[in-house]
Parts: structure tokens; C-alpha cells; sequence
């Protein structure tokens, strides 16, 4: 996972360990409002809203609810106070990428990520929507 913060729009981005996973998370996502956007969309932040909620506690993101579907997040990354800053609008945008798409060990550097995004966009190998946050866990 990497969290990115941005001007409009806090953001996380997903990659799952295999294709299974990936297939399985890709349907849960779409039926949840998630979708593939054009180049023209994704530069203009013209994301669609989605059923899915990001759930953040103690300085972190801890579960990721598509509404049929909560998953734990074991990512031991801290929240930057710009991911903060954005995310004072209410939302993040969640992207899912396929398996491989980037590198792990480059990961943290957000300027290979953004371009690595891109591609995946115009490649058709990208989804996204906006997912409300929740600051505190939702009950089990």
C-alpha cells in the first residue's frame, strides 16, 4: 500500500500480492462504485464517489470497508500531516492496481509512483473511486 498526500485529495494506492487476490478485490471494488477511469478523468479528478469507507485510527489507516467486504490493513505506515491536510474534505482517493505494476522496494518514492499511474490509467489497468473516511472503527 502507499498513501500519498495531494492539494485536492488525499490518496491510497493498493496493490495485491498475486492475481488471485487482485481478481477478487477487483470485483468486490467495482460492485462497491470503483471503476477504470480514461486519462482525461484521472487528470482531472473527476473520480466517482463509491460505497467504500477508509477507517483511520491512532494515526493510521486500519481497515478498508467496500461495504460487502472489510479488509485489515497491516501497513505499519504513519499518515503524513499532508495526507492529513487533504483529507480534511472528507474523502480519499482508493486506487487498485494489478500485481507487478510497480516495484515494491520503490513503493515510497511517490514520483516513480506517479508515473507508474499513469501508465496503469492509460493502459486501462487502474481503479479508483473516492472512499469516505472514518475516524473511528466501525463496530464488529
Amino acid at each position: 500500500m502507499v498513501l500519498r498526500d495531494g492539494e485536492r485529495r488525499s490518496a491510497i494506492t493498493v496493490q495485491p500480492p498475486d492475481a488471485v487476490r487482485y481478481a477478487d478485490l477487483a470485483v468486490r471494488l467495482k460492485a462497491a462504485g470503483m471503476r477504470r477511469p480514461t486519462r482525461r478523468e484521472w487528470d482531472g479528478g473527476l473520480w466517482p464517489m463509491t460505497h467504500c469507507t477508509v477507517t483511520v485510527e491512532a494515526d493510521r489507516i486500519t481497515q478498508l470497508d467496500t461495504g460487502r467486504l472489510k479488509l485489515a490493513c497491516t501497513s505499519s505506515l504513519a499518515l503524513s500531516p499532508g495526507w492529513h491536510a487533504a483529507a480534511v474534505h472528507g474523502h480519499v482517493l482508493v486506487s487498485l492496481v494489478e500485481p507487478g505494476t510497480w516495484a515494491q522496494s520503490h513503493a515510497a518514492d511517490e514520483g516513480i509512483e506517479d508515473a507508474v499511474l499513469v501508465a496503469a490509467v492509460d493502459a486501462g489497468r487502474l481503479l479508483c473511486g473516492l472512499a469516505d473516511i472514518r475516524t473511528v472503527t466501525a463496530p464488529r
